[in-house]
């Protein structure tokens, strides 16, 4: 009979060194409404999708019996035309995190290296580790932004992926015109390059470039990813999308995507919520009055906060985060520290209802006051 440690023997060495796996809580996890915190630690939309997106993925329920498009063509359609690009540079994820982590298979061999925001999400890192490739990590700017002279400074012979996010969460600085203007030609043309977007729709709210049509003049290879689970509210339907920057690099990430990757009701609903754009403005709207109104408060009680532009607002305190959210937990609010070595005491916190804004603010009034 075989224990678990002989199991893990089997896994590769890429695979034993990685950090065990730490699941976060998500509202799956409260059976009982009544029961449930304040849930402002994964980045979620607070607000319920489209009423049409609903729609339309409880009409696609009638063919669950049936594969879904494996190409997800009507979809990819509705992308390209609202961005105006061609339906065969987009393809479909299981969020954008699928195709992250695919955007390695393809650039990275055992010896490569991907240089990579630090801090910033996670699956950058893992994935590139999981190719028996090294990540190198760029630390972020004073903003929180992607620092492009870093950037571009840890580029080397082995090179071959380099990664940016605007907005960079946990931090949530956004990438200006110039910034990514001298990302996009600082990056040489035989490295791939992979923007992550997947707060674009909080950054053009609030004043963001376009990023799309700086990549289209960029020579060497591009990937642009994207997702339907923040601003449009479709987290546990898993849509994410990929615009590439020509058909190699498609067709690469088309060989290597997991088949069927996207269900039917998924694909329906997110054709709806694009053609929404009514809803999500006003859905936008909302989260960047409680950004606002978030940021102040935390700044009336005497903590530094990050520039956001994301669905977030990250503070640095006076010492660990780790128990600060522990404590806030204990109050029925659930947030979320950097898991950064190099800033132990930042704090993300969601931006969620106007009621989860007063809750979070008067919860940590009291932790606080009662730390001095």
């Amino acid at each position: 009979m075989t224990d678990a440690s002989d199991a893990l023997s089997w896994s590769t060495a890429a695979i034993r060194a990685l950090p065990a796996y730490r699941q976060p809580q998500t509202f799956h996890d409260f059976e009982n409404p009544g029961t449930r915190p304040r849930l402002l630690h994964l980045n979620e939309n607070p607000y319920p999708p489209s009423p049409m997106a609903m729609a339309a993925a409880i009409e696609a329920m009638h063919d669950v019996n049936r594969y879904p498009d494996i190409g997800g063509r009507k979809l990819a359609q509705a992308v390209a035309a609202h961005y105006g690009v061609d339906p065969s540079l987009v393809i479909l994820g299981c969020g954008s995190d699928e195709l992250i982590h695919f955007t390695t298979v393809i650039a990275l061999e055992a010896g490569d290296e991907a240089v990579v925001p630090a801090p910033s999400f996670p699956r950058y890192a893992l994935s590139t580790k999981l190719a028996a490739a090294k990540p190198v990590r760029a630390r972020i700017n004073k903003n929180g932004a992607c620092d492009v002279d870093a950037t571009l400074r840890s580029i080397g012979n082995r090179t071959k992926l380099v990664v940016a996010c605007t907005p960079n969460p946990p931090s949530g600085g956004m990438m200006d015109e110039a910034a990514l203007k001298a990302l996009i030609d600082g990056v040489p043309e035989n490295v791939l390059l992979l923007l992550d977007e997947a707060y674009a729709e909080f950054g053009h709210h609030a004043g963001g470039p376009d990023a799309l049509k700086l990549l289209r003049k960029r020579k060497g290879p591009w990937i642009s990813t994207r997702t339907f689970s923040k601003a449009y509210g479709l987290a546990a339907m898993r849509v994410g999308y990929a615009i590439c920057g020509d058909a190699t690099v498609a067709e690469a990430l088309r060989r290597c995507r997991l088949q069927y990757n996207v269900p039917t009701p998924s694909q329906a609903a997110a054709v709806a919520a694009l053609a929404d754009q009514a809803h999500l403005k006003a859905s936008l709207d909302k989260i960047a009055v409680e950004r606002k109104r978030l940021t102040e408060g935390l700044v009336a009680l005497g903590l530094k906060t990050w520039p956001s532009t994301g669905n977030f607002v990250s503070v640095s305190l006076n010492g660990p985060a780790a128990p600060m959210m522990t404590a806030l937990a204990k109050e029925g609010i659930l947030v979320r520290d950097w898991r950064d070595p190099d800033y132990l005491n930042e704090l993300r916190i969601g931006v969620g209802t106007a009621e989860d804004t007063d809750a979070v603010l008067a919860a940590l009034a009291r932790l606080l006051k009662g730390a001095t």
